[in-house]
């Protein structure tokens, strides 16, 4: 997926889904515009580089980097995605609150589900669904809080009558790795896509001829440089929610 020609994706979205690719002094701009998306418009560009301690040139490059001409493009996109309610992340209640408290997790997921669907390559989708429906056998590789997300599917696909092979153990999935056949199809699972474990699996299977898919929130994370097929989901985080329960 190359973000800068996805049009469907707001704003924001493709700051985030570029984040791990900015430089020191870019993630600064990412940080403050992700924070303050509402301040943009009454924002100049020499004032944003001062208040970051920054170089004007920084800012044309992280614009760049996103998709946009300059500045003044950026700011025009991302205010009209302000001005409809796009992507924009809703304050954390007071903890006593349970009613709103339930309704900004609602929220939440609500947002980062419809970020996704704009970050969705359909073609690669489509070619993800092909790639399952043939597979001799399909093996997921996951750590962390991706292990509920890979046994969730791995179950699914089990009752729906496909021939699956999971293992939270990940002493036992890299054995599996090495153990894939061409016709295999391999699927990894990591948020952030520097998990080096589910990398090393994919790379195996990749030497291994299976094919391979991966699920993550970065477009040139390490998982994507062994995957055949790349499905990207939208970055969230909750600052109330202190587990990695909004990425699942």
């Amino acid at each position: 997926m190359d973000i800068k020609k996805n049009n469907s994706a707001n704003t924001l979205t493709k700051i985030k889904v570029a984040y791990a690719d900015f430089t020191a002094s870019e993630k600064k701009i990412a940080d403050y515009i992700l924070s303050h998306p509402e301040e943009i418009y009454k924002l100049k560009i020499s004032k944003l580089a001062k208040s970051l301690g920054i170089s004007l040139p920084t800012v044309f490059r992280f614009t760049k980097k996103i998709g946009f001409e300059g500045f003044s493009e950026f700011k025009v996109a991302l205010i009209k995605d302000v001005a409809v309610g796009l992507n924009i992340d809703i304050q954390d209640s007071d903890p006593d609150d349970i009613v709103k408290i339930s309704k900004n997790t609602v929220d939440r997921i609500c947002n980062g589900l419809n970020e996704t669907v704009n970050l969705i390559d359909f073609d690669k989708l489509l070619e993800a669904v092909k790639s399952i429906e043939k597979a001799k056998k399909i093996y997921y590789f996951a750590v962390s809080s991706s292990i509920s997300v890979a046994l969730d599917s791995y179950y699914k696909f089990v009752r729906a009558g496909y021939n699956c092979c999971f293992d939270s153990d990940i002493y036992a999935q890299r054995i599996f790795s090495t153990q894939v056949s061409p016709e295999d199809l391999v699927i990894g699972i990591s948020f952030s896509g520097e998990s080096k474990e589910v990398i090393d699996c994919l790379a195996n299977a990749k030497k291994a001829k299976a094919k391979t898919i991966c699920i993550t929130s970065f477009i040139n994370s390490g998982i994507t440089k062994h995957s055949d097929i790349r499905l990207f989901t939208a970055p969230v985080q909750s600052s109330f929610q202190k587990v990695d329960l909004p990425s699942k």
